[in-house]
């Protein structure tokens, strides 16, 4: 177990949350082989949506209590994770807008 993941339980979920929302982007928008700051500047974004995401779906005393998270929280949390992946890939990359992420709940 790497050290993130001894403080925080939870970090590889969250990984993985951004990761496949990442590559549902990467569809669309390609990011050029070798442009760090392009594909730092798109995993912030995605760290920030996963981050809102997950705290707009955990209730505020189960977020805060250091308690492990109920199956029906992370399927909630996944459902809405492969739903906004599939509304990704589904919609394409706007342009005009620059803005592909779904609404959070």
């Amino acid at each position: 177990m790497s050290d993130s993941q001894e403080r925080n339980p939870w970090q590889g979920y969250f990984d993985w949350q951004v990761t496949t929302l990442m590559l549902a982007r990467d569809l669309h928008d390609p990011i050029r082989t070798g442009d760090e700051t392009a594909a730092e500047a798109r995993r912030q974004e995605m760290e920030h949506y996963v981050a809102q995401l997950t705290r707009n779906i955990v209730p505020a005393d189960l977020w805060s209590s250091g308690q492990a998270w109920p199956p029906e929280v992370l399927r909630e949390i996944t459902t809405h994770t492969i739903g906004h992946a599939g509304e990704i890939i589904e919609q394409g990359f706007d342009d005009a807008s620059r803005r592909v992420m779904p609404p959070l709940p």
